[in-house]
């Protein structure tokens, strides 16, 4: 096999994993033509050693590269939407963590690290829509199911994350029940619906198209049977006008869970990372209220890693949790110890 772009190279080893060719002995990468340098290509495997790619000279051929090895793409995963709906269905708190830096390596590693998803920060990291299907294959290869967090709930940004192969969407700052209709509508296919009335339609759906979701087209008919009704929808409350709206908004029957977004919401009040003043512990009371009443459930971002703040959410009946940030457990760790000097 001859490849002449990296691009099709991640194409090409996840088709040879869904046409159950585990046995590649050798692989051409074209420098010449195609743009190789000094470039290694890994790529993690859900079990196993990696698989590791390399060319130096034009046309140089690389031989016994793996054998028997069993790439992730169209592999199930170790944590799917199904397992995290029983868990909560449990009543038992799912933990996920929040993903800002556009590496598919630190994707893994967050992933391997043991939480059951992992979002990609669409609104404040740095990721653009090419990166995506990268990132979101190495969470799964990791052992997590791949979330997105949007920078918006349009129909832009949710395509995109959806057709990259994100299993849950959580829509940013969700403020009313309109709102969030828009966003569910835009995240399903026609016909997929099913909490409507007969006959009842919505002025808009998800797109319909080849995309690394179904493996561009390969597996249409099984994602959008199978998988594309059960991806998993979060909203986001994270302004005071949320909190007002907030039975409307629990009442839609396709939502999986709401997430507090702390550090906005505290900004829409006056009081910005002021958690502990009364106002804000009053709002947060009210939509732990509102949920209980509702039978929703609860979650909220630990944004500063701390295993007590995450066992007393918990035990106060928090259960859809991103706790961390990849950037903020690489700074924390990363700072220069004072060296007494």
């Amino acid at each position: 096999m001859v490849i002449k772009s990296a691009a099709l190279l991640s194409f090409a080893w996840r088709k040879m994993a869904l046409d159950g060719q585990y046995g590649v002995s050798a692989v051409a990468l074209d420098s010449k033509c195609g743009g190789f340098a000094s470039i290694g290509f890994v790529f993690p495997l859900a079990a196993g050693p990696l698989a590791v790619l390399r060319t130096v000279d034009a046309g140089r051929i690389v031989k016994n590269v793996c054998r028997n090895l069993q790439p992730c793409g169209g592999m199930p995963l170790d944590m799917t939407v199904h397992e995290i709906r029983a868990r909560l269905a449990a009543d038992k708190a799912t933990v996920g963590t929040w993903l800002q830096l556009p590496s598919p390596d630190v994707a893994e590693l967050m992933a391997r690290a043991g939480y059951d998803w992992v979002a990609v920060d669409m609104e404040h990291g740095s990721f653009g829509r090419t990166g995506l299907p990268d990132v979101f294959r190495a969470i799964e290869c990791g052992g997590a199911a791949p979330f997105a967090r949007l920078g918006e709930a349009s129909k832009t940004q949710i395509k995109a994350a959806l057709e990259a192969g994100a299993q849950g969407l959580i829509f940013p700052m969700i403020e009313s029940r309109v709102q969030l209709d828009r966003a569910i509508d835009l995240s399903v296919y026609p016909g997929q619906d099913t909490w409507r009335a007969a006959g009842e339609t919505a002025p808009e759906y998800r797109g319909v198209g080849y995309c690394r979701a179904n493996v561009f087209g390969k597996n249409f008919d099984e994602y959008r049977a199978s998988r594309a009704p059960e991806i998993f929808l979060v909203a986001q409350i994270e302004h005071i006008r949320a909190v007002e709206n907030l039975e409307a908004i629990l009442a839609h029957p396709r939502l999986d869970a709401i997430m507090v977004g702390p550090y906005d919401l505290s900004g829409s009040m006056g009081l910005t990372g002021q958690f502990d003043h009364p106002d804000f512990k009053a709002a947060m009371a009210r939509i732990a209220q509102g949920c209980a009443k509702a039978g929703a459930r609860m979650g909220l971002h630990i944004v500063q890693p701390d295993p007590a703040e995450l066992a007393r959410q918990i035990a106060a009946g928090s259960r859809f949790i991103a706790y961390g940030i990849d950037s903020v457990f690489l700074w924390r760790a990363a700072e220069r110890p004072n060296s007494g000097e």
